[in-house]
């Protein structure tokens, strides 16, 4: 692993190349271009306070803040893993045609995402000193959360795009399933909701329970601390193990059958 490492970090340029080819094809033609990184969430986070406030009346304090709080960091991981099941087969013609590691391209999707979640989390550092919210209290533990999430993010964006080489339905089940980790998360709803019983499963087999948790108690729960406590050690331990775990497994499947892709493509 040690050497694909600094194989990766020999073709840097190639990563960041892409990385900025993904960031282009996303905005390409829009007006506002990177603007809508910062656009995003706050008109989300004005939707779902419109929905949840006064529609369906969630009965939550400011809720639009208490949702993109655990939103933008699923959706660092969903946009990852749906843009990235299809990113070996959408380069077919490089894969085919030149050498280079084939992980820099779910790689260059992750690293793509990544920049749009950090300049939506500048959005959100905005909003919440306009509201009042003492964030920085706890923003020191942010680099390391993110660090800790990308890693989760890097094995499962591996483990989708080697595998749909092989198996294209992936393609369509990984909405889905996407779909279905999206409300097993306490993102719209908070983990107190969940009844006792299924609390200890929802947070040691889901990882982005324990994350989505740490995001929330280091900007939401900083004004409203009805709620509001980091998780338990144990339970950090269990989300960082899992998280690595899944990294290893998108990696070590990734190596196994990165030699076929080419003539699989």
């Amino acid at each position: 692993m040690f050497v694909d490492i600094k194989k990766l970090f020999s073709y840097r340029e190639l990563i960041v190349s892409l990385t900025k080819k993904e960031l282009k094809v996303k905005y390409r033609g829009s007006v506002l271009g990177f603007f809508w990184s910062l656009l995003n969430p706050i008109l989300t986070m004005l939707v779902y306070s419109f929905v949840f406030s006064i529609v369906l009346r969630a009965g939550i304090q400011e809720f639009g803040i208490f949702l993109i709080c655990a939103l933008l960091p699923f959706n660092f991981l969903s946009n990852s893993v749906n843009y990235g099941t299809g990113s070996i087969i959408s380069n077919s013609n490089l894969v085919n045609k030149i050498y280079f590691p084939r992980e820099i391209l779910p790689l260059s999707i992750v690293f793509s995402n990544l920049v749009n979640f950090l300049l939506e989390l500048v959005a959100l550092f905005i909003v919440l000193a306009f509201m009042g919210y003492k964030f920085y209290l706890f923003l020191y533990i942010l680099p390391v959360l993110i660090f800790i999430q990308f890693f989760l993010v890097v094995g499962m964006t591996l483990l989708v795009s080697a595998l749909n080489v092989f198996f294209r339905d992936l393609q369509h089940l990984i909405t889905i399933v996407m779909m279905v980790w999206f409300f097993g998360t306490p993102i719209i709803y908070p983990l107190s909701m969940v009844p006792e019983k299924f609390q200890p499963l929802l947070k040691f087999i889901n990882p982005m329970t324990i994350y989505v948790t740490y995001y929330r108690n280091i900007f939401y729960y900083t004004k409203y601390s009805e709620g509001a406590g980091f998780p338990s050690v144990v339970e950090t331990i269990a989300a960082l193990g899992i998280s690595l775990l899944i990294f290893f497994i998108g990696y070590f499947v990734f190596k196994k059958l990165e030699y076929r892709f080419a003539e699989e493509i």
